[in-house]
């Protein structure tokens, strides 16, 4: 039948190809990027080796989690969103849905609430427990921007008039 069908040319053979084999998710079509194109304040080139490796380092502090891209392989969609993999690794439900939020891939962590009627807070440390940076507010529906956590800790934050929560860090 596929006989029949190529010789009466109702499906095109497969072309000969002699392109080279593309990386995942980069296409013939796809525009290359390199880091000098990039706009640092929507994205950053860094090789899935060294995000393995070290994370996206301070470059993701003060970035949203949900729209900062990490490109890869050169290519204009060959991107990862750090909050595509993101975990809960401390909560507090006492009275409030407050979670830190954790991407493994980029080794970052936000504050995300349950409403606005919380305002968030993500604070990052050192190992030594002092306080190495914050970010209060919403970024998006709920949740703070990130900050670095590779070899750091984080915590959540959240306010509500006279009342604070926090979660573990983490």
């Amino acid at each position: 039948m596929l006989a029949l069908c190529l010789s009466a040319g109702v499906i095109a053979p497969p072309a000969a190809s002699a392109a080279t084999s593309m990386p995942h998710g980069m296409t013939q079509g796809s525009a290359v990027v390199t880091p000098e194109s990039l706009d640092p304040q929507e994205g950053t080139m860094i090789s899935d080796a060294e995000l393995l490796a070290t994370g996206c380092g301070s470059t993701c502090d003060g970035k949203n989690p949900a729209t900062f891209k990490i490109y890869y392989s050169g290519c204009s969609t060959c991107y990862h969103y750090c909050a595509d993999d993101a975990t809960s690794p401390e909560t507090n439900t006492d009275g409030i849905n407050l979670e830190l939020r954790y991407s493994p891939r980029c080794r970052t962590a936000w504050a995300r609430v349950s409403s606005d009627f919380y305002y968030p807070t993500v604070r990052s440390y050192y190992t030594s427990g002092a306080v190495r940076t914050s970010y209060s507010g919403f970024a998006g529906s709920y949740y703070t921007l990130m900050v670095n956590d590779a070899g750091l800790l984080a915590r959540a934050e959240a306010s509500a008039g006279p009342t604070t929560w926090w979660t573990g860090k983490y």
